[in-house]
């Protein structure tokens, strides 16, 4: 067997654990805790409202509260950067949020029945 002149044992060695491992993924953020939120609303007012996502097993517990009252509850899977979450409350809906280098979360958001419309939402710890 022949081996090219410029290929060394540690780049055969780098190559062959690349690929005998190729789920090296990043570790998962840690999303859990306390967040400012602030977003806009159908009539294009601005919100703000305190957020707390806490682990659940697999998946995450959030919790909404917002303005005088409004309380929302959901359930979130995180995967990657992305956050899924789908929310009850006085209103039923989904947010999508991307996770942010520095911890905040970067959502877009709708509600059923709100004619395919999509808001924004940004959670800072």
């Amino acid at each position: 067997m022949t081996r090219h002149p410029k290929v060394g044992r540690a780049a055969v060695a780098a190559l062959v654990l690349l690929f005998a491992f190729p789920c090296f993924a990043a570790a998962k953020a840690d999303i859990t805790g306390s967040y400012d939120c602030e977003g806009t609303n159908p009539d294009g007012k601005t919100y703000k409202g305190k957020v707390e996502i806490s682990k659940d097993g697999d998946s995450y517990h959030v919790k909404w509260a917002i303005g005088a009252g409004d309380n929302y509850e959901g359930i979130g899977i995180l995967e990657g950067d992305v956050f899924a979450v789908s929310y009850y409350g006085g209103i039923n809906g989904v947010v999508v949020y991307r996770v942010q280098k520095g911890g905040s979360l970067a959502g877009k958001w709708s509600i059923v029945g709100g004619k395919g419309k999509v808001y924004t939402e940004t959670l800072s710890k």
